[in-house]
């Protein structure tokens, strides 16, 4: 798991892609961010906090892709979280991921200001920056702090980077968690104090991308835009393999970094077995062959089951009935049959016609 998120991780965090998902995620698709604006940002973090009695506590975080945007002299800080499988506390856990974001810029900015403070005078001691500012050594006036400043450890004036989080949920099944943590609260029965107590206990959000049921996909103009829609086909085998045909121009000439990232949304360590090999001194791999080759394998093993099952149906029966349930087309199911039992036209269409007749009524 740990390599697989890894994977997906260094692959979205391209700036290309990562500029990509927010201006078709949060700008409908207007290229407001442009690669070149990103700049990345460690997520890993150590938080000292400390408590009213001055006890410290250290706080560990780590944040899968985080990047800096600064566009107009406004700088933002963005950040993508990756989902493999559903967290039903999701928007707990991103609410203390952005709090903790804020809180590092908090200690970051003091501590700059503290630092800027001694440099005026190099015989301000940490006693004396605690003195009321009237009592503040000649030559501070203009770094002038008032007591409530000190307190806060925040300055009135001081503004702190806004913070975006979006998570990218890639699981086959649809995210059925909450989004919200008022979906994760247990509330009154009594839906009038609801409504009370909603206007006094704020909510928090997630800005949730459920990669197999997104709508807009002509919004996203990087390489997201042929693997999101890959994703959305995988239920199907037939019709990621037309997918995947359809786009050619992409999917037969796909790097070594995009195949691992494929096969993870995908969700099989197993399939797309196809060789990578080098073209133009980079390595790649033709997804159109990879993923024919592994559809033709499962019905090959499906039928193998078939026939097995169908011993007492009866062989060809079994085979057929495996074939309907692959989903397979009418007349290729007819070809298979023909091929593998060496039967005529008319005898594999007897024996296919009594399954595909169903989806007719």
């Amino acid at each position: 798991m740990g390599q697989s998120n890894a994977a997906v991780r260094q692959w979205m965090g391209n700036p290309k892609r990562f500029a990509d998902l927010f201006n078709a995620t949060v700008f409908n698709g207007e290229q407001v961010i442009q690669p070149e604006e990103l700049e990345p940002v460690d997520g890993e973090e150590d938080i000292l906090l400390t408590d009213k009695n001055g006890k410290k506590q250290e706080v560990h975080r780590y944040r899968d892709i985080v990047m800096k945007w600064k566009k107009d002299a406004v700088l933002i800080l963005l950040a993508c979280e990756n989902q493999a499988k559903v967290h039903y506390a999701m928007s707990v856990r991103n609410m203390l991921y952005d709090s903790l974001s804020y809180v590092g810029q908090i200690q970051r900015m003091w501590n700059k200001n503290v630092d800027k403070r001694k440099n005026l005078n190099e015989y301000v001691t940490e006693t004396e920056l605690e003195m009321e500012p009237k009592e503040q050594p000649e030559g501070l006036e203009d770094e002038k702090m008032t007591t409530a400043e000190f307190l806060s450890k925040f300055r009135k004036g001081d503004k702190l980077i806004p913070v975006l989080t979006l998570v990218f949920y890639y699981d086959v099944e649809q995210w059925d968690g909450s989004k919200d943590l008022y979906g994760m609260l247990k509330w009154s029965e009594d839906e009038k104090k609801n409504t009370v107590l909603k206007e006094y206990v704020p909510n928090y959000r997630i800005n949730l991308i459920d990669a197999g049921n997104l709508e807009h996909l002509e919004r996203f103009k990087s390489d997201l835009q042929e693997v999101l829609g890959m994703i959305q086909c995988r239920g199907d085998k037939e019709s990621l393999l037309k997918y995947i045909n359809d786009r050619k121009e992409y999917f037969q000439n796909v790097d070594e970094e995009t195949y691992y990232v494929i096969r993870e949304f995908l969700h099989s360590e197993r399939m797309l077995k196809g060789n990578i090999e080098k073209s133009q001194g980079k390595e790649t791999v033709d997804m159109c062959k990879a993923l024919e080759d592994l559809y033709n394998e499962g019905i090959e093993i499906g039928m193998e089951r078939g026939m097995t099952r169908g011993m007492e149906l009866g062989v060809v029966k079994g085979v057929v009935e495996t074939l309907y349930d692959f989903g397979i087309e009418k007349d290729t199911a007819i070809q298979r049959v023909m091929q593998k039992f060496e039967i005529s036209r008319e005898q594999a269409e007897k024996e296919v016609e009594s399954y595909w007749s169903q989806d007719d009524i």
